[in-house]
């Protein structure tokens, strides 16, 4: 067989890549010839069976030990065998539920202290019928803190809101009418910032202690703690002694002592202060002090609560 013959059956097996299985070298020489002796049509036929099978498979090539060797190829996949797609239901999302317009409180609300007034009304102090004398005078300026001694320290000071005062002169209830007065009292009533009341009131009992021993005016003078007068949120009675002093101050040194009271009552946010001074060189009434306290702590209460 002539090298033509050989290349045109190579030329007919690679026309058709995608059927065609390729021989080793001596069988396809071998077929060759017998295309050769069968002629053009049987050479085409035997080259068509060869590649039956291989469609989609590529090229496989057999081993040269002497026999043929089958290759078996699986089909390619069908397009009416291909598996449907798996139905996953869609999912379903539930709409958000509906938040309640307004959540209601666990526990009731508390009130809110009251704000700071732009000024102290007069019902918050003591009044005219009260002093008992008709004698009652508004104070251009609020008095400030009591003297003790420089120890004493009242930072409550810088938490101020508002502040006023009134000076009366006092007659007991047991006095007869037209007697002299029994005291002269200060009323002073101050609304706080923050927690400052509160401090003011721990002020006070800190400088009895600090302060056993201060001044009242040029006087030398002793701070004793007589406890809470049980009034308002809290409170505290404290007495001032100092020598006993004549009509025109000056020392009796007869061992004699007169005795004053600061009295301080806290209401909320608030205090309501009583400075008694005696009404010339006599002392106070500590009952009557404390009949005062109560009824200027009354009237603190309210106008705050």
């Amino acid at each position: 067989m002539s090298n033509n013959e050989v290349d045109r059956a190579f030329a007919a097996l690679s026309s058709d890549v995608e059927r065609g299985l390729l021989l080793s070298g001596p069988e396809l020489r071998r077929q060759a010839g017998k295309r050769h002796n069968r002629g053009v049509a049987l050479t085409a036929s035997t080259a068509a069976v060869l590649a039956v099978g291989a469609i989609g498979a590529g090229w496989a090539l057999a081993g040269d030990r002497g026999g043929d060797q089958t290759v078996s190829l699986p089909p390619p996949p069908s397009s009416s065998s291909a598996p449907a797609p798996s139905s996953v239901p869609p999912t379903t999302t539930a709409p958000p539920s509906s938040a309640p317009a307004t959540t209601p409180p666990s526990s009731a609300p508390t009130t809110d202290a009251p704000s700071i007034p732009k000024s102290i009304p007069a019902r918050a102090l003591l009044t005219k019928a009260e002093s008992r004398t008709g004698e009652l005078t508004p104070q251009d300026e609020p008095r400030g803190v009591p003297e003790f001694c420089g120890k004493a320290k009242f930072p409550s000071a810088s938490q101020k809101g508002v502040s006023a005062s009134v000076m009366l002169i006092y007659r007991g209830a047991s006095a007869p009418e037209g007697s002299i007065p029994d005291d002269v009292v200060y009323n002073t009533v101050t609304v706080f910032r923050d927690e400052g009341a509160t401090d003011y009131l721990s002020e006070l009992r800190r400088a009895v202690q600090l302060c056993p021993t201060g001044k009242m005016g040029d006087l030398d003078a002793q701070f004793d703690s007589l406890g809470s007068l049980g009034l308002g949120d809290e409170s505290v009675l404290i007495e001032r002694s100092y020598a006993a002093t004549d009509g025109q101050g000056e020392p009796m040194n007869n061992g004699s002592r007169t005795a004053t009271y600061l009295a301080a009552v806290r209401v909320g946010d608030s205090v309501t202060l009583l400075d008694s001074r005696g009404y010339e060189n006599l002392s106070s009434n500590r009952a009557d002090v404390e009949k005062l306290a109560k009824v200027a702590a009354a009237h603190l209460a309210d106008w705050r609560s």
